[in-house]
């Protein structure tokens, strides 16, 4: 029935309808369908059967559904039992008022002079402890006591190639190594990094000192010894030796040294040809990359001895030791090295953001004369 209006001269409201005759069919679509009371009572028994069953299958009462909920269970929408939304709601709620609440924390401290203080916070901020980002103070007092574990150094052994060849490490590089914490000669070349992965610049160092000498390999640092080569050194090694083709895979290898209590671990490891070519096109970064396999490495023998004496080389104009500034190392850096002593991990020249506080503190203590005549 379509019903249309339309306002007369004298305010009546006209309605015209068109009505179906007596032997007139019904068009198909109509704006509301005809439903007879046997179809509205199946609908019934149907809604009743199907929140049953949801009834009968959350353990909830009919009665405390709302329409809302009926409906999305007619329709077959996933929704949570009233009771399991009400007793998320109470935890939710509980949860504020704990946080809301506010604790009292009260702590004794001793400062500088030995003075005791007592503080009381309440506020969760004020309970937190502040830590650097790395922590390097802690590392930085506990990198003290390392000379005492050259007294006690290993060298493993097991499992490795006796076919190939033997590297002989003299122990006052050794010494001064563990004490710099970071095989004649050691380069030191400006690098940053963790203890599972270090960033070096890609030229190589160059010296008359080194003209007679072949480059052997690198040396990684570790706070354990791992059972396996590191998957990181791997792809490390498999791209220095693709970039430089001066390096002989056969001989060049990977030296850990790894910080075991109260001594040192060192373990040498070469590439195969099927770990080289895993780890020049491996892309994964992370701790288990697939298709690392224990077949890519092999350990090579290693001698300690006090018949031969090294040196060290170091960069001519800067640092080594670039972790607390690696925004000022790329990877195309240009350097040059020299013959010396290498500085320690947390020399003042490696972290020189550290003093600038200090510095700007004293320029803020300069007093500035007063002008009464500014334009004179």
């Amino acid at each position: 029935m379509i019903k249309c209006g339309e306002t007369c001269s004298n305010g009546e409201t006209l309605r015209v309808g068109r009505r179906r005759g007596r032997g007139r069919i019904r068009d198909d679509v109509s704006l509301f369908a005809e439903i007879m009371t046997w179809q509205f009572q199946v609908e019934v028994a149907l809604r009743d059967l199907i929140l049953s069953d949801y009834a009968k299958k959350n353990n909830v009462n009919t009665s405390a559904l709302t329409q809302s909920e009926i409906r999305d269970i007619i329709l077959g929408a996933e929704i949570t039992p009233p009771s399991q939304q009400r007793q998320q709601i109470a935890e939710i709620e509980k949860q504020a008022k704990e946080a809301s609440q506010l604790n009292a924390v009260t702590t004794r401290t001793v400062n500088v002079h030995g003075e005791e203080l007592i503080v009381t916070t309440t506020s969760p901020y004020e309970q937190t402890a502040f830590g650097s980002k790395t922590d390097w103070r802690v590392r930085a007092i506990s990198a003290t006591n390392l000379y005492l574990r050259v007294n006690h150094i290993y060298v493993n052994s097991d499992d490795i190639k006796e076919t190939g060849y033997t590297y002989i490490m003299p122990k006052n590089i050794l010494k001064k190594f563990i004490c710099v914490k970071e095989i004649r000669c050691v380069v030191m070349v400006p690098q940053w990094g963790s203890h599972q992965h270090v960033n070096l610049p890609s030229a190589l160092p160059e010296h008359d000192f080194l003209n007679d000498l072949e480059p052997l390999g690198w040396l990684h640092t570790q706070p354990n010894e791992l059972p396996q080569l590191a998957p990181q050194d791997v792809t490390a090694h498999s791209r220095i030796l693709e970039n430089n083709k001066q390096w002989d895979g056969e001989k060049c290898i990977i030296l850990t040294c790894s910080f075991t209590p109260g001594s040192c671990s060192l373990t040498s490891y070469k590439l195969t040809q099927a770990g080289y070519e895993w780890g020049r096109l491996n892309k994964d970064t992370g701790s288990n990359p697939h298709g690392y396999l224990p077949t890519h490495y092999e350990k090579v023998q290693m001698l300690l001895s006090d018949r031969f004496l090294g040196f060290y080389m170091v960069p001519e104009n800067g640092p080594w030791n670039y972790n607390f500034m690696g925004v000022k190392h790329t990877v195309g850096m240009k350097y040059s090295v020299k013959l010396g002593s290498p500085k320690e991990y947390y020399h003042e020249e490696h972290r020189p953001t550290h003093f600038l506080e200090f510095s700007n503190m004293e320029e803020t203590d300069i007093a500035e004369g007063d002008r009464e005549d500014t334009f004179a």
